[in-house]
């Protein structure tokens, strides 16, 4: 993996730097995308996502944004009411998206930054009977990540079905499809993946397929069923955007060449060591941060916050901002009283700390 003198100043937990290489590929000649060269492409395509999301499957890749794989999830999802597992903004999509596709929708709200425990659930899926529950891996808005592994075993033990929103986690935090039995994951092309927005991508079991096939209302673009049928062909059902998916070649390569267990080891190295400068730069300042999802329970791609009360995000990220680096504010609720570093996809804890440096220049001014 190359970066240049450049790279390195745009901390964003989404869209997330992209390399000078990626962006090139994306510069090739338009192919068919009905014949063999596309089809060559896309086989090549499922040989390098297949050991990033830890499957044989076959993964779907949609030019959408990672809702429309949500609402893929919910229009797919057997007949039945929904347990939507919300603790942040994208958790609270989730739940939006069911409830708007017309489906029953009960939540099991935590605080934005806590995670969900098993007791709770259990006891919750035991009080009423639900087709499916709803639940973000990586939340964005917090920072908190929660065991889909467990929660997905929860589930099962209900005879219930597992929607996992792996956004932010996917490429950075560690999850294995097939080895863990999930049901269905989804992931967007702008996070961990390090590629620019426009693709989205979803795994779903062959369980989950072969129920989908008796659901009504499942749509045209997002239905799991022809994706599933045209992705054994090598195709897609609709024009795909050739060249993202020439970027995307690309920076599976580069994934390959890291290798997914360091991947996901540069990750946590960059999560830990921002907690340590948050630590570090509260004591010397004196000035109280703290990052709002509890330890044990932190993403490693991104990082949200908290700032002082006399200190308001907007002016803090503006002032980063004016020495070069690009964070990202809060989200939601949490607008004004947190900022976030998405210390995910192709940065490295090296390029990590010009972004700190960045941000304690304004906190000791």
């Amino acid at each position: 993996m190359s970066t240049t003198k450049t790279f390195g100043t745009f901390f964003l937990p989404g869209p997330t730097e992209v390399r000078e290489e990626i962006m090139a590929a994306m510069m090739q000649p338009m192919i068919p995308h009905r014949g063999p060269e596309f089809e060559r492409l896309f086989e090549r395509l499922q040989q390098g996502l297949r050991p990033v999301l830890k499957t044989d499957r076959p993964v779907y890749l949609s030019t959408s944004s990672a809702t429309g794989m949500m609402e893929a999830a919910i229009r797919c999802a057997p007949a039945g009411r929904i347990l939507c597992l919300v603790n942040g903004a994208f958790s609270e999509r989730f739940a939006h998206i069911a409830s708007t596709c017309g489906r029953d929708v009960d939540c099991y709200d935590v605080a934005w930054g806590q995670i969900h425990t098993i007791p709770q659930l259990d006891e919750r899926l035991s009080m009423r009977k639900y087709s499916a529950i709803t639940v973000v891996h990586s939340e964005t808005s917090t920072g908190a990540l929660n065991d889909v592994r467990a929660i997905s075993d929860c589930t099962h033990r209900h005879g219930i079905f597992c929607l996992i929103d792996s956004v932010s986690g996917i490429a950075g935090a560690e999850l294995r499809f097939d080895e863990w039995k999930l049901d269905y994951v989804l992931t967007g092309s702008q996070k961990a993946l390090a590629l620019p927005p426009g693709l989205s991508f979803a795994v779903a079991s062959a369980a989950y397929v072969d129920q989908a096939n008796g659901t009504h209302g499942r749509g045209v673009y997002f239905d799991l069923v022809e994706l599933d049928a045209y992705a054994r062909r090598n195709q897609t059902p609709s024009t795909p955007a050739l060249s993202l998916l020439f970027a995307l070649e690309v920076q599976l390569q580069s994934i390959a060449a890291e290798g997914l267990e360091a991947r996901w080891a540069r990750h946590k190295a960059m999560a830990t060591r921002t907690q340590e400068w948050i630590g570090k730069i509260s004591d010397e300042t004196g000035k109280k941060l703290g990052n709002i999802a509890p330890l044990g329970s932190q993403s490693p791609t991104v990082s949200t916050i908290k700032l002082p009360s006399d200190l308001p995000a907007e002016d803090f990220t503006a002032a980063v901002a004016k020495r070069g680096i690009v964070i990202g504010s809060g989200y939601g609720k949490l607008k004004s009283s947190t900022f976030r570093i998405g210390h995910m996809g192709d940065h490295t804890v090296e390029t990590l700390e010009r972004c700190l440096a960045a941000c304690s220049s304004v906190l000791r001014s």
